[in-house]
């Protein structure tokens, strides 16, 4: 009978039932087929089609357009269930899943470095850590290594070796009883390492004892030899180390040690994982522990959107500002902020649909953080922003710019090294003439090549209009945009 009890216990918990518990806001979700019959699986069917008031009319009246809801109250004083809509929630994280970011805690700095607060810029701005692994036949002495070769002034920051100390907390009972008896039969050579630590300890105090007394007399060879043998070494006592502050941290390491000595043997076969390496994807696609800028811009799909307007930054110079500014985007339900460095030649929309496709592009999000809301003076929180709910705070975001459409205005993404699609690319030598004759988009790689390569011969331009296009370059802004009003006033006046 216990042992029934036990496999029930362990299928309700791998089952996909959801609890109802009014101190915990949960989004419900229940198949196309039971929504269109309004079963939520509560005491009672709720409304396939929601609307704001008992007489106001649905505003999706169909059947099963009610897909995520939130229960207030399961059963109020008229007997009824409280329930809202909410699919805010849900399709934003959707939305971000779908953008391929990671929403961080707060804004991401250009600069690496330590802040006055102690927060380590590198460890956040860096990734996961890396396993960092020498070669023990190409180095003569181990102890001549140096150590901050690897990130510099940063590198204690970072450990070499893999994360092997076992996850206690997620094992059942039994496993767990089982890894207390491993550790018990593992209690005298515990119990050695920490007296041959103290012992490197009282050979290192002898040492430098003698070294101090080298300074004011000659010290004989015999006294280095018998100041390298520890002497009154008190003996260990498990109960007074037990009891000790780093006696955790003590266990961890001989655990990790431990560890590192069955990897490392010539017959072992585990396979050991990189520090920290990075959870597994959703969708259980290919991972990288680090992966560069260039597989992150090929894997990460953009999204489609639209420049709304310029952002004009307060740290620039009043003369500086103009069309060459930072403009502000939206994509995916949000605004994002395109910085000047990764605008490629974008411009805002046009509002007067003179030119309907201008200001239209794909946005790839390079990093995104959310913003709580401010706390002011007297401690009281202030009023909750506008652009999304307050408990998901404000999302700020930065965004690149990316102009290369398909066919049908879908957008192409470049072909992954080695692939097929892109060995049987043509050579850039033979594309280029094509791509120089035709404008090349702003934000291609071979784009950017054409640009930056030497110009076809061709026709010498009228020296009359260059001259003419000149002065409009010169015009200030305010005049140029006002030429431009009515040039496209112009343009709806007249006969087609």
């Amino acid at each position: 009978m216990a042992s029934a009890n036990l496999a029930l216990s362990r299928l309700l918990r791998n089952t996909r039932l959801s609890t109802y518990d009014p101190a915990v806001r949960q989004v419900y979700q229940t198949p196309k087929a039971h929504a269109v019959r309004g079963d939520w699986g509560l005491k009672r069917p709720l409304p396939s089609s929601w609307q704001t008031s008992a007489d106001a009319r649905a505003q999706v009246p169909y059947p099963g357009a009610l897909r995520y809801a939130t229960i207030e109250n399961m059963d109020n004083a008229q007997g009824l269930t409280d329930w809202s809509e909410a699919e805010r929630e849900p399709l934003f994280r959707v939305r971000w899943h779908e953008a391929g970011v990671r929403l961080a805690d707060r804004a991401r700095r250009d600069v690496l470095g330590v802040s006055m607060l102690g927060d380590d810029d590198v460890n956040q701005a860096l990734g996961p850590r890396p396993r960092i692994a020498y070669d023990p036949a190409t180095c003569a002495d181990a102890q001549k290594l140096p150590t901050n070769v690897v990130w510099g002034a940063h590198h204690e920051r970072f450990q070499d070796r893999p994360d092997v100390l076992p996850n206690y907390h997620a094992m059942d009972e039994r496993t767990f009883q089982r890894f207390l008896a491993q550790l018990r039969r593992q209690r005298g050579k515990f119990r050695k390492a920490l007296q041959a630590q103290r012992e490197q300890a009282t050979v290192a105090a002898q040492m430098d004892e003698l070294a101090q007394a080298a300074a004011q007399r000659p010290v004989s060879e015999a006294e280095w030899q018998n100041a390298q043998t520890p002497r009154d070494v008190p003996a260990i006592d498990m109960w007074t180390e037990a009891r000790l502050p780093p006696a955790p941290r003590s266990a961890a390491h001989f655990l990790e040690a431990q560890a590192h000595a069955r990897f490392e043997a010539p017959q072992s076969h585990a396979l050991t994982a990189p520090a920290h390496a990075a959870p597994a994807h959703p969708l259980r696609g290919l991972q990288y522990a680090q992966p560069d800028s260039v597989y992150t811009y090929l894997l990460n799909e953009p999204l489609h959107g639209r420049a709304l307007h310029r952002v004009e930054d307060a740290r620039r110079q009043r003369y500086f500002m103009g069309s060459d500014a930072a403009l502000a985007v939206a994509l995916g339900g949000h605004v994002g902020h395109l910085p000047l460095q990764h605008r490629h030649g974008l411009d805002m929309v046009d509002y007067t649909r003179a030119q309907p496709q201008r200001g239209e592009s794909y946005f790839r999000v390079l990093h995104a953080w959310l913003d709580m809301a401010p706390t002011v003076a007297n401690a009281r929180r202030a009023p909750p922003r506008p652009d999304v709910d307050p408990a998901l705070g404000s999302v700020r975001m930065q965004v690149m710019a990316l102009r290369r459409p398909g066919g049908r205005g879908e957008y192409v993404s470049p072909p992954l090294p080695g692939s097929p699609r892109w060995i049987d690319e043509p050579p850039a030598a033979e594309v280029s003439r094509a791509l120089r004759a035709t404008s090349p988009e702003a934000g291609s790689l071979f784009g950017s090549l054409a640009r930056h390569s030497r110009a076809t011969p061709g026709p010498r331009a009228n020296p009359k209009r260059q001259r003419l296009q000149k002065r409009q370059r010169d015009l200030p802004g305010s005049v140029q945009r006002d030429i431009q009003m009515l040039n496209n006033i112009k343009n709806l006046l007249s006969p087609p």
